[in-house]
């Protein structure tokens, strides 16, 4: 594991994030960015199809999830970058294994939800209550997006010590 470690710190990648002064501030702030789009309109979507913001039609909030997609897609590129700086700070920290495990999960919940209740919600009339399972899937996106959102600012707590 140490070589594969080594070979994404010495990547082009890697190099640039160490060796450009502004390159991590950068992705720490496209970080920020994607993260804003990506919760903002999960907790939007989420919290229609749980009842909250009844005024609004399901079809208009569903529309916001190609942002969700930009913001998730900007954490992606950036979180790699934070990576290629230093993987050892990553891959020895359990954090990290918790936040990809509810990334994956929080991803499979989105990927299930755009294939099998996506179309039924969108044709729901303004006043209608959700599905019941659409309504479990919510409130279990926002558990696992609030997790990954938690467990990434649990990152330096459970960041090995330099020389323990």
């Amino acid at each position: 594991m140490d070589d594969l470690l080594r070979w994404v710190r010495d990547t082009p990648l890697g190099h640039f994030m160490r060796e450009t002064g502004n390159a991590f501030p950068v992705a720490e702030m496209s970080h920020f960015i994607g993260l804003s789009l990506l919760m903002g309109v999960m907790l939007v979507v989420d919290l229609r199809i749980l009842g909250v913001f009844k005024q609004a039609s399901y079809s208009s909030v569903l529309k916001l999830i190609p942002m969700a997609i930009v913001g998730f897609a900007i954490n992606l590129i950036s979180g790699v970058c934070f990576i290629a700086t230093n993987p050892f700070l990553y891959f020895t920290n359990p954090a990290f294994y918790w936040k990809l495990t509810f990334i994956l999960l929080g991803g499979l919940n989105a990927l299930w939800f755009t294939f099998a209740e996506h179309r039924q919600i969108a044709g729901l009339p303004t006043d209608a209550q959700a599905p019941a399972l659409a309504r479990v899937m919510a409130a279990a996106s926002l558990g696992m997006w609030m997790l990954v959102l938690l467990l990434g600012r649990l990152l330096p707590t459970f960041a090995p010590v330099a020389g323990g």
